[in-house]
């Protein structure tokens, strides 16, 4: 007996199964490969309106990183953290570490756009200080100077005593003429010279000076507490602000800090690339007390101010979007806060004791 191989049966109903399967993938590719590109092309759809809407984006940094993030009261991943495809709306974010301060803002999401928030900084609840003496009796940057900063404030001290007002930045002085109140630079020996300013100030005794760490910014302070910025395009010191008790430039020298005794105050002198965005010259207040406020100073990452009011010293960030976050961060009898950008450490004087902090990156 000889059998044939089996090639299976060739019915109708068979046949109809294959296209009945056939058309199911057509359909299923239909229905799905759509949705599949238009996601790709940052399309979602929007339940509440019914309708297509192009989506945006979501970028959360925090110092120190892996913090937990939620959006909206939904626990997320941990910080440095991407969303891609969210629906252009208004987001509660809330980041979250144990042993800091919660940082917390209402950040809206733009179609095509990814907003950011790159400067979130976590705050230590309990931050732990190292006593470095019980007998610091002048300023914090004097008790901490080397001896080659001493010998060269020696020598500044020496060629420009005469002058109403002097600073002494690396190797070069900045000074006010007795003469004609202009602006002036000059080397230590006083063997170099030359006019910054060309026009004069108000007549007073004295004057503050405030230089940038690139030595091309500078304002000063009148014993009127009157503010004057150099323009630099012009030459000129303008008056931008009075009641002014002191000032200083970032350390990245694109911002300018002053503050009276209720207001503190930015003023940016360069363009601010990241998220908020500040153009040339662009003012903002940052925060208003009742209290005196004593001191103010830039935290080392520039978007941060640290100030003392009272027996507090203070941290409140620049980003004004939906609003500031501030905690306070050490607690101590009429503190002088300093920070070294030389050791990075933050430090704080109080009654005549020197505490160091070690701050987190």
């Amino acid at each position: 007996m000889i059998f044939k191989p089996f090639h299976g049966y060739n019915s109708p109903m068979t046949r109809n199964k294959r296209r009945l399967i056939f058309y199911l993938f057509v359909l299923i590719f239909l229905i799905s490969v759509p949705p599949t590109i238009l996601y790709t092309a940052g399309y979602s759809f929007d339940w509440k309106n019914w309708r297509l809407a192009k989506t945006g984006g979501l970028y959360i940094k925090s110092t120190p990183n892996q913090a937990q993030i939620f959006i909206d009261g939904e626990k997320e991943r941990r910080t440095p953290s991407l969303f891609s495809h969210l629906a252009p709306r208004a987001y509660n974010v809330k980041i979250e570490m144990e042993g800091y301060h919660s940082w917390e803002k209402n950040l809206n999401i733009s179609p095509k756009l990814v907003t950011e928030a790159r400067s979130v900084l976590l705050i230590p609840t309990n931050p732990q200080a190292e006593l470095l003496s019980q007998n610091a009796t002048t300023t914090i940057k004097d008790f901490l100077e080397n001896s080659g900063n001493k010998k060269k404030q020696g020598q500044a001290l020496n060629a420009a005593s005469s002058t109403p007002g002097w600073i002494l930045k690396d190797n070069e002085i900045f000074y006010i003429s007795e003469e004609n109140r202009n602006l002036y630079r000059s080397n230590l020996n006083g063997s170099l010279k030359e006019q910054i300013s060309k026009n004069p100030l108000p007549e007073h005794s004295s004057y503050e000076i405030i230089a940038s760490n690139d030595r091309n910014k500078f304002a000063v302070i009148t014993p009127q507490k009157e503010l004057f910025l150099l323009n630099d395009e012009m030459k000129i010191l303008e008056s931008i602000a009075s009641g002014i008790i002191g000032a200083e430039f970032s350390n990245d020298n694109k911002r300018l800090l002053f503050f009276s005794e209720s207001e503190i105050w930015v003023l940016y002198a360069e363009e601010i690339m990241l998220q908020p965005y500040k153009k040339p010259g662009e003012k903002e207040m940052i925060t208003r007390f009742a209290q005196k406020i004593e001191q103010a100073i830039f935290y080392p990452d520039n978007d941060h101010i640290c100030f003392v009011i009272e027996n507090k010293i203070k941290i409140i960030e620049l980003d004004g979007r939906d609003r500031r976050n501030i905690a306070d961060f050490i607690t101590a009898k009429s503190p002088q806060i300093y920070y070294d950008f030389g050791n990075e450490n933050f430090y704080y004087l109080s009654e005549n004791n020197l505490f160091r902090i070690k701050l987190k990156k």
